[in-house]
């Protein structure tokens, strides 16, 4: 039987609310709930981020909170194994539209389906995905249908 997304992460309405936050230099922020405007697209573009990538965390597996020390320490070992494979990727803070809650992220350019496999392996309930125009969020641990950002397009 399916099990909705929400039953594993009560947060799960929430994530289409999100703000990204790219640490490049200067910081670069996309809102989702609004279509990625023709500067953030180039931006994306000039830092290597223009075609698709995922954007994924290794904190609080199954949307289930934990310490900061337990997040920080998947985050370091997510670090290091996406630095060994040769991934290019950046840090993202994935924000609440307020800043109240915001998780350490990455953006990095891998395979749709690498990135999928990977958040279920850190058994994260849903990566972002940006395909090159547009960004949505496909299922990791749950199987949900693909949805669009923003949500209202």
């Amino acid at each position: 039987m399916r099990s909705s997304p929400d039953q594993h992460d009560p947060d799960w309405p929430l994530y289409p609310e999100t703000i990204l936050r790219f640490s490049f230099e200067p910081p670069l922020a996309i809102d989702l709930r609004a279509v990625p405007g023709e500067d953030a697209l180039t931006r994306l573009r000039a830092e290597g981020f223009g075609e698709g990538f995922a954007v994924l965390t290794a904190f609080d597996p199954r949307g289930e909170d934990l310490s900061a020390e337990e997040n920080a320490k998947r985050k370091r070992d997510l670090d290091r194994r996406l630095s060994m494979l040769g991934y290019r990727f950046v840090d993202v803070d994935a924000c609440s539209p307020d800043g109240a809650h915001c998780e350490c992220s990455v953006a990095v350019t891998m395979d749709q389906k690498d990135a999928i496999d990977l958040a279920r392996e850190l058994e994260q309930v849903a990566i972002f995905w940006f395909d090159g125009k547009q960004f949505w969020i496909l299922g990791g641990i749950v199987e949900a249908d693909p949805l669009m950002l923003p949500r209202n397009s």
